[in-house]
């Protein structure tokens, strides 16, 4: 037909009066023009939209159902949407809607709203949207053809995505009225059985025992069980509370085909639903109604082909906390449990229905009801076998925070345990640990930061600080209380006969009293990576409305920025377009296409739930102090690998969190003790206490192992290993008893009578350096420093920060002073460099002598053995000289010249530390010549700058000059200096081939024998 002739029929059209006419014509143009989209396209051209928006407003029923038909069929396409819309065809389809209970004038209404909403639904409810809205519900609720239902609920789901118009609907009962017709259309008939002829018996002679609100006996024993579970899991969970399969005989796919493209749409419009944000009052009605999502999780099972669309629903859902009972009352976290743990599927699990069913399972397991329900189900098997071998961080990270609700239940947790919770706990942390990835290195340096913020609890005390059990806090002891954790009873106190007092929402192990008010949201289920997701096609995302009208302003509500009217087929039998049995065909132009394919929609942001942990680290953080609180501890949390792990994690992250706390768990079981020993533990938390920024926590964790090393069963363990056979376990037992014995008479008889002193040394002067040569050092020195309160007398720091000493210059050319008439003459015995450079016996030796000229009166006045050399009957008055053979000439102008500055009144100088001798040298002659005040000083100095490159010389001067202080002091360094272990290592093993190596020895011996005989206190 050709646009003249479409024009003619407009023309008569516009200027009848005759309804027949009308009629026919307007039929004429649905069956030969309007057919296909070149039609529609001549028809627009033509001007043929105009006049149809004007015929609805025709108050005769044919009229109206042929334009509507005809615009129907226009809207098909975008242009003529355009051109319907500038003609204001929203306030006559409005009242058509509300006013014409014609069936098929309702179906073919709601099939052009819904072809205009599907581009234009803003334009379309800018001024109708309440009218629009309460209309097509009330057309859904009242009418019984099947057809006009259908165009409905299509309409309704290019609709809802505007918020004004989701408003309205709720608001109007629409998101009741589509369960109850859903649950009527797959609602299967039963004949009654006796128990329901039992319970809906009616009479005064019916005598029921032992029964409560008229259930059954069985029913309500159950009841009773679950709510005991919490209390004796142990007995109930296995005994009385057998898994069963879920009813699905209640439901069914309908067979006629209207019906099943009915359930197609509505399932159509519960995915766009399930992507609104629905206030807590809808939900609450939903729940009144008596409504359920039963015929949703129907669908959810191994060989349905449609359980990703039910998966995708349910998943989406449970983002909302409101709707919270409705999907526990339908077992929904059956549903995806059954199909987590099946096997051996003929269609396998996609990563898309993979994902939605741990989040379904998730977001129900707070609730200690399903939490028993995913137990029995054996889902957690599966889950922690999906942890060990995932390779999505999104996937752990949801999962983890699944098993953190478990924490509370006992029967959960030894499960879990048995599973190799502990070894997937650990090994997850080490990867977060050392991985370099950039998303592992982002995760660190949050829980840095994070860490950074919190705050310690003041203590109160000394004693505080040294308590053995350092996990039993303020907020730990609240944390125990464990209140209800399902969502409609969060301010509400929990029973302990219920099954839901066991359930851990709200804790105070994560944020401290200041951090009670972070506003910060938090998703448990994807808060660590939300670049995982599958990206959504370009297409699609071009027909995004987001929703955040509400949202933004109420942060109790998930914002989702991706939110789209999903246009997808739900099932490939339900993806059949529908045929209306009407003489004019309306629905073969508004078909949707095969490009609207659901596309999983990106996990929404939540809001913290209590002060639950927020990132996989802090799941993995609050998991395993959980674990370490059991009673039956599990041997894996004494293998190495597992306090390693969280030393490590201490060390990245610092003591302010619960690593240090499960650690502390761990090393107080007298269990894990013969393990500690074997594995060196106490070597790596001393090295803890080379940290400034945990010096204390090492400490406190070395007192732990002392509480334990000193009882009964740990000094036994000790004398075991020190007995032993294995020189392995020897060695260890020593380093063990010189890190945490801090007894007195204890350390005597392990160091003594056990021999481990001796052990100690040997290791640390064996030849061949070894794994324990390191750790003997270091063990030495913690047991000189903290247990036996050995220190070197060196001088204050803070007046050595606030006295600052003048450098001494040897300038050999300048005089010491102006009036020079005595002279010292230095001896220095200098070898031939040839028979030196070549290693031959020395054959002849010159003696060099240097000259250094002073003044005499200047040194009687500073001593008296001066002037008594000087000025009574000696060779050294005779000859005006004084003659030196054991200094050189750099100690002698060192000396002479803090001479000179005593005499002036000056603050003595230093030489520089390269010239430490010259220090050595000045202080034997000050003794030698009796100047006690700088022999004190000087004695200072030489304490004061020892180091590892000049204790030896220090040490054979005081032996051979018998020097006992200096001895002693020389010792104590040796024991407890604070050098790097290889440079503590080199010095003893310097000392150990020195002229007095035997001395050396065993006064290292006799300094720690005789503190542990003397006693100490350990500072």
């Amino acid at each position: 037909m050709n646009r003249e002739l479409v024009e003619n029929i407009l023309t008569v059209l516009k200027t009848s009066t005759d309804k027949n006419v009308v009629i026919k014509g307007l039929v004429k143009l649905r069956t030969d023009v309007v057919k296909d989209r070149d039609g529609i396209v001549l028809f627009r051209l033509a001007g043929g939209v105009p006049p149809m928006v004007r015929f609805l407003n025709k108050p005769h029923e044919k009229i109206l159902e042929v334009a509507l038909s005809v615009l129907g069929n226009c809207c098909t396409d975008e242009e003529s949407c355009k051109e319907a819309l500038h003609c204001k065809v929203a306030f006559p389809l409005t009242t058509i809607l509300k006013s014409i209970p014609n069936p098929v004038i309702q179906c073919r209404a709601c099939r052009l709203l819904g072809n205009l909403a599907k581009g234009f639904s803003s334009q379309l409810l800018t001024a109708h949207c309440p009218a629009i809205a309460q209309a097509v519900c009330q057309i859904i609720k009242e009418t019984s053809d099947v057809n006009t239902r259908l165009m409905a609920f299509r309409a309704c789901r290019f609709l809802l995505p505007s918020q004004q118009f989701a408003q309205h609907f709720l608001a109007a009962n629409g998101f009741i009225t589509t369960l109850r017709i859903l649950t009527a259309v797959m609602k299967t008939d039963h004949p009654a059985t006796a128990q329901d002829e039992l319970l809906n018996a009616k009479g005064d002679n019916i005598v029921v025992v032992g029964l409560k609100n008229s259930q059954h006996r069985e029913k309500y024993f159950e009841e009773v069980a679950r709510n005991l579970e919490g209390v004796r899991s142990d007995i109930f969970d296995h005994e009385m509370l057998k898994n069963q399969p879920r009813a699905l005989g209640d439901y069914s796919m309908p067979e006629e085909r209207a019906a099943l493209d009915l359930a197609g749409e509505i399932f159509k419009c519960l995915l766009v639903l399930a992507e609104l944000s629905i206030g807590p009052s809808a939900w609450k009605a939903l729940n009144s109604s008596g409504c359920t999502f039963a015929p949703i999780t129907f669908f959810i099972t191994e060989e349905n082909p449609q359980r990703g669309m039910a998966l995708k629903i349910i998943s989406n859902f449970s983002k909302q906390w409101d709707a919270f009972h409705m999907l526990s009352s339908a077992d929904s976290v059956v549903a995806a449990c059954e199909l987590l743990v099946a096997q051996n599927m003929t269609r396998p699990l996609t990563e898309s229905e993979k994902r939605h069913c741990i989040h379904i399972i998730c977001m129900l397991s707070p609730d200690a009801c399903n939490r028993s329900k995913i137990r029995r189900s054996g889902a957690l098997r599966k889950l922690i076998a999906m942890v060990r071998d995932s390779q999505s961080n999104t996937e752990k990270s949801q999962i983890l925070y699944l098993l953190n609700n478990f924490q509370y239940d006992n029967m959960s947790m030894d499960l879990m345990l048995r599973e190799g919770l502990v070894p997937v706990i650990i090994g997850e942390l080490n990867t977060f640990l050392t991985s370099d990835d950039e998303y592992h290195k982002k995760k660190r340096e949050e829980k840095q930061q994070s860490s950074k913020k919190r705050k310690l609890p003041k203590e109160e005390s000394r004693e505080t600080k040294n308590k053995l059990i350092k996990v039993q806090d303020k907020a730990f002891l609240i944390d125990c209380e464990s209140p209800s954790s399902s969502p409609r009873s969060y301010n509400a106190p929990s029973s302990p006969c219920s099954s839901r007092s066991m359930s851990p929402v709200g804790n105070n192990l994560f944020k401290s009293e200041e951090d009670a008010s972070d506003d910060e949201t938090y998703s448990p289920v994807c808060s660590d990576e939300e670049d995982d997701e599958e990206p959504m096609p370009a297409e699609i995302n071009n027909e995004i409305m987001p929703l955040n009208v509400v949202t933004v302003d109420n942060p109790n509500f998930p914002i989702n920025h991706n939110s789209t009217a999903d246009n997808s087929e739900i099932m490939r039998l339900l993806d059949i377009a529908s045929q209306i049995n009407e003489t004019i065909e309306d629905n073969m132009l508004d078909k949707e296409e095969d490009d609207e394919q659901s596309q999983d929609v990106l996990y929404q942001k939540l809001p913290e739930l209590g002060n639950m942990p927020r990132s996989t680290l802090d799941h993995l953080e609050n998991l395993l102090f959980r674990v370490t609180l059991l009673v039956n501890k599990r041997g894996e949390l004494g293998k190495s690998e597992t306090m390693n792990t969280l030393i490590k994690a201490i060390n990245v992250f610092g003591a302010n969190n619960n690593f240090a706390s499960s650690l502390t768990n761990i090393l107080q079981e007298s269990q894990f003790f013969a393990q500690v020993i074997r594995s060196g533990i106490a070597h790596q938390l001393y090295q803890l206490t080379k940290s400034e920024e945990v010096n204390k926590d090492g400490l406190g964790f070395l007192v732990t192992l002392t509480c334990v090393g000193e009882s009964n069963y740990g000094k036994a363990e000790l004398a075991r290993f020190l007995r032993s056979d294995d020189e392995d376990a020897q060695k260890r037992a020593a380093i063990t008893v010189a890190y945490i014995i801090r007894s007195q008479r204890l350390l005597y008889q392990f160091l003594n009578d056990g021999n481990a002193l001796s052990l100690l040394l040997q290791i640390i002067l064996n030849a061949k350096s070894d794994e324990f040569t390191a750790e003997a050092a270091d063990a030495l020195t913690a047991m000189a420093r903290y247990t036996l309160g050995i220190s070197v007398p060196r001088i204050n720091e803070a007046e050595r920060v606030n006295e600052r000493y003048e450098e001494f210059v040897n300038n050999e050319t300048e005089p010491l002073h102006s009036d020079c008439d005595m002279r010292f003459v230095v001896h220095m015995n200098n070898s031939k460099s040839e028979a030196v450079k070549e290693d031959k016996p020395v054959a002849t030796v010159d003696e060099v002598e240097r000259v250094v000229e002073f003044n005499k009166e200047l040194l009687c006045n500073t001593s008296e053995v001066f002037n008594t050399m000087l000025n009574s009957d000696f060779r050294e008055r005779n000859e005006g000289e004084i003659h030196l053979r054991t200094c050189s000439v750099s100690g002698l102008r060192y000396f002479l010249n803090l001479i000179v500055r005593r005499s002036k009144n000056l603050k003595y100088n230093i030489p520089c530390k390269e010239n430490y001798n010259a220090i050595l040298e000045a202080f034997e002659m000050a003794r030698v010549y009796i100047i006690t005040e700088m022999e004190t000083f000087l004695q200072q100095m030489l304490v004061g700058l020892l180091d590892d490159t000049n204790c030896l010389n220090v040490l054979e001067w005081s032996l051979r000059n018998y020097h006992a202080e200096l001895t002693e002091t020389v010792i104590n360094y040796y024991l407890c200096s604070s050098l790097t272990t290889e440079a503590k290592v080199k010095l003893f093993h310097t000392a150990d081939y020195s002229e007095f190596s035997t001395e050396w020895f065993q006064m290292i011996i006799d300094t720690i024998l005789t503190r542990c005989r003397n006693g100490f206190e350990w500072k």
